[in-house]
């Protein structure tokens, strides 16, 4: 009896067999294998202290700077570099993860408390807003001396000024709400033995795995991004104090 014909073509890839190698293929996967064999084992053992150290080294720098009088560009370039190992590692980290590794079931406590929580600062931001409003509406009348020509353009002025501090603001709130993920994807341990990221994540680069996972730490990414923010905040936040008479 013949046998039934078959198909001896290769079958596809599934979606879980197919989802490393995709993976692979992305920049942070390319410049991984690129960078593989380039990294000195005492990075790789123990990739968390560096980070720490290199952050710690560029801040003490700001000192020089500040003893010196340098330009204000000279610390923000400082600031920068301190934070960028820790912020690229976290991008790597936090853009190869679906959204779906975040997700857990959510007690009834949590449920309630979270909405607790959400209604009481909600009151509170809104609250403030008012009296800021009403604060600043008087302040801009007095400055204004009745003109209203004069009363609108500085509170353009104020409000065009007020942008960066603003940003800052938000920058730091989402600095938070990234270390806050990162402390739920790989926890707060330097050598993470169990993570929820991705089970290809840098497949095949285990040393640069090591390096980017030690890293994206989020006690590091929340310490050196609150200080670029602080740093920030000082260069900018005098001109547009608001002196309320």
């Amino acid at each position: 009896m013949d046998e039934p014909n078959r198909d001896d073509r290769p079958q596809a890839p599934t979606d879980a067999a197919a989802l490393p190698r995709a993976s692979a293929r992305t920049p942070a996967g390319c410049l991984a294998r690129g960078m593989e064999h380039h990294h000195p084992g005492w990075l790789v053992e123990h990739a968390l202290a560096a980070g720490w150290i290199w952050a710690a080294f560029w801040v003490a720098l700001l000192f020089v700077a500040d003893h010196f009088a340098l330009h204000a560009v000279i610390w923000v370039v400082l600031v920068v570099i301190a934070v960028l190992p820790s912020f690229a590692a976290t991008v790597v980290v936090l853009s190869e993860t679906p959204h779906s590794h975040l997700e857990r079931p959510e007690s009834v406590l949590s449920h309630f408390f979270g909405r607790f929580a959400g209604y009481t600062f909600a009151f509170v931001a809104w609250t403030i807003s008012v009296v800021l409003s009403a604060t600043i509406a008087a302040q801009l009348q007095s400055e204004g001396k009745g003109s209203e020509n004069a009363t609108l353009g500085i509170g353009a002025s104020w409000l065009l000024a007020a942008v960066p501090v603003v940003v800052l603001f938000l920058w730091l709130v989402l600095t938070f709400r990234y270390a806050w993920y990162l402390s739920r994807l790989r926890g707060w341990s330097a050598h993470p033995k169990g993570t929820r990221l991705p089970d290809g994540f840098l497949e095949g680069t285990p040393r640069t795995h090591a390096v980017v996972v030690g890293l994206a730490h989020p006690g590091l990414l929340a310490v050196t991004g609150s200080l670029a923010v602080l740093l920030a905040s000082a260069l900018w936040v005098d001109d547009v104090t608001i002196h309320i008479v």
